[in-house]
Parts: structure tokens; sequence; C-alpha cells
């Protein structure tokens, strides 16, 4: 029985030892150590977690060490041992968040574009390899008109600065988990939303052409950007490759139409109705 309730002790001092390495990077990590003020206040947060650490596992474990120490020495031994077991748990955490970190930064760069922020072509597989089958999803393919002359003729510095701004603009339609932003080439873009009708996904297309089409001041070149735009809709069982091209064609169709346009893929290769842009929310049929 009391080789049970030692055993017991023990396994209560490993657990308190855990958690307070946990609590003092919980700690770190919630306080930033910029601010004198609040570098003060974690270090006494840090200090009263790792006190109220060992001062607990001291009253657990005091019966288990005095049993094999003489009692002079059990105090200090078994705070020595308290104190390494707590940085024992804090270097195993520390470890293992620097592995997770290091993971996130990986995955980062595998999915993201680093030009824009968006997701990129790989991260456009992950979230087709997570979509549910027979998910309602709204595809829009978006092209930049006009971006090829003005990436030869001002500099692909000044493409790419056009590229950031368009990307800064396109994350104000990002929303977790129903809308996702993708840069699949050098000047286009694709949204896909999921749970979208068709009603939503035109809705959205004239949101994004509202936000993009326009003037943009970089490095003292005003440039007139407008976008073309292709929507499908999901029927049925979820076919990216269909979506895509699809969703592709429809753009292309926008484009012969007009710049500034968006044109919605019917069954049978049609594409209908098409849109224009006309510097507000109202909108013509063609």
């Amino acid at each position: 029985m009391e080789e049970a309730r030692n055993y017991l002790f023990i396994i209560c001092t490993v657990l308190v030892a855990a958690a307070a390495a946990y609590g003092i990077l919980w700690l770190s990590r919630r306080f930033s150590a910029k601010a004198p003020k609040t570098r003060a206040v974690r270090t006494s947060l840090n200090i009263a977690a790792a006190g109220g650490g060992l001062g607990i596992m001291h009253l657990l474990g005091k019966q288990t060490i005095s049993g094999f120490l003489q009692p002079d020495d059990s105090q200090m031994v078994a705070l020595g041992l308290y104190a390494l077991s707590i940085a024992g748990f804090l270097r195993l955490f520390i470890w293992g968040r620097r592995l997770l970190a290091e993971r996130e930064q990986l995955k980062e760069l595998a999915y993201k574009d680093s030009l824009t922020g968006l997701l990129n072509k790989n991260g456009m597989e992950h979230f087709w390899n997570r979509c549910k089958p027979g998910e309602q999803l709204a595809v829009l393919y978006m092209d930049l008109n006009r971006f090829k002359s003005i990436n030869d003729s001002l500099g692909h510095h000044v493409g790419d600065l056009l590229l950031q701004a368009v990307g800064g603009s396109l994350q104000q339609f990002s929303l977790k988990n129903r809308r996702h932003l993708f840069r699949v080439g050098g000047d286009e873009f694709v949204i896909i939303a999921k749970r979208c009708g068709r009603k939503d996904a035109e809705r959205l297309a004239v949101q994004v052409m509202e936000r993009i089409n326009g003037h943009y001041l970089l490095e003292q070149h005003n440039l007139y950007l407008s976008v073309s735009i292709g929507v499908t809709l999901s029927h049925g069982k979820v076919d990216r490759v269909r979506l895509l091209k699809e969703a592709d064609s429809a753009m292309y169709s926008a484009k012969q139409l007009g710049k500034g346009r968006y044109a919605v893929y019917r069954q049978g290769g049609q594409t209908q109705p098409v849109q224009q842009w006309v510097g507000s929310s109202r909108a013509n049929e063609a």
C-alpha cells in the first residue's frame, strides 16, 4: 500500500512539473518582452509559476523522498530534483515547439506564394485533397488585363508591385473555412467559395471587380487595371479538373467580350450572363 502511494506521488509530481513548464512557456508567449512593464509582469508570473510548481511538487513528494534520505538532506535534494524535473520538461516543450514552428514554416513556404501571401498551386492541391466529394463550390478564375504589357513596358519590379497590391486587395475576400484564395500563375488568381450558389458567386464576382478595377499609383506610375473573371459551379461530385477548366473557359469568354467583365459557365460549353464593370455596382447584361 505504501509503495502504491509512493508511485502515485511520483506520477503527480511529474504531472505538476509538466504543467508548470507549460505554464511558463504559455506566459512567455502570451506576454511580449518588448515593453519593460510587460517584461516585468511576464518575469513575475514565470517566477510564480515555477515557485508554485516547486511548492506543490514538494508537498506531494516529500514523503516519498524522505523515506530514502536523511531528514537533513531531503529538503534540498527534493527541491533540486523538482527543479531539474521542471527544467527537463521545459526543455522538452521548447524542443517540441521549435519542431512545430519549423514544420509550420516549411508548410507556409510550400503552400504560400511569397509575393502576394496567397496560397499557391501546392496550396490549391492541398485544398482539393481535403475537399468533401459532394461539396457545393463556386470557382472564380481571374486574370489581370494588360498585365503583360505593363510588365514589359515598366519592368518586372512594377509588375510585382501591382501583383502585391492585387493580392492585398483580394485578402479582404478571404473567409475562414468558406473562401480560399490562390495565385495559380503570373497574373492568374482563383477564388474557391464553399456553400456558394450562383447568385452569391455572381455577387462575389462583382465585389471583386469593384475592389480590383481602378487606378494604382506605383512608383509615380498611375496605372489603370481591370480584371476578367470566369465563374463555374460544382454539380454533384467535385471534379477539380472540370471546375478549373470550366472557370478558365468562362474567363476567356469574358475577355473576348471586353475588359472588366465576368462570365458564368453553363453546361454545354456556353456562358451566361456576361456583366460589365462601369465604375459602380451597376452592370449591363450582354
